[in-house]
């Protein structure tokens, strides 16, 4: 059985995509210096770690790295439901964070959790959550595979054995 609803004005659906669209820069870049802002911080940039051995020492590194990620989505999901709590889409700071924690992570958040004027907040939201969680994901994976590498040799080592998969001879390799 479908329920049926008031159809809204076109001009809050045009308001709800414009707020929409404008979460895309906020969060993305929210996320974008969280990410630079921790490699530089805490010396964990690709460099840093090619000089790094994979050892249980590497290993409470990444799951630092973990931390520092999971802080960097509460944060976006803070900037989401302080939206929701001072629009009034929410009746607590509680509900909001909770109902933004739910649509960022695409857990179970349905259509009928905000009121009219919100869901396509709400949908963006999940959208949203789920391309920056995959960006963490990549982050992540990058930083593990930069720590890999240094088990075959030195960044030097490393850098000839590409070139030198590439065709060029020796002497090339040398002159760079």
């Amino acid at each position: 059985m479908c329920v049926q609803r008031e159809r809204r004005p076109l001009l809050s659906l045009w308001l709800e995509l414009l707020v929409a669209a404008l979460m895309v820069p906020v969060l993305a870049l929210t996320h974008g210096w969280g990410l630079m802002g921790m490699s530089h911080m805490f010396n964990l940039t690709d460099e840093a770690l090619l000089h790094q051995r994979l050892s249980p020492k590497s290993i409470f590194l990444v799951a630092f790295m973990a931390v520092l990620l999971f802080a960097l989505h509460a944060i976006e999901i803070a900037l989401v439901g302080t939206l929701y709590e001072l629009g009034g889409a929410t009746r607590s700071v509680e509900q909001a964070m909770v109902l933004s924690a739910s649509y960022y992570t695409t857990t179970g958040a349905g259509p009928d959790s905000l009121p009219d004027g919100w869901r396509v907040i709400g949908q963006a939201e999940a959208l949203l959550g789920l391309l920056m969680i995959g960006w963490s994901t990549a982050y992540l994976v990058r930083k593990i595979e930069r720590l890999q590498q240094r088990e075959g040799g030195t960044p030097e080592e490393e850098r000839h054995r590409r070139l030198r998969g590439r065709g060029y001879g020796r002497s090339a390799v040398e002159k760079e």
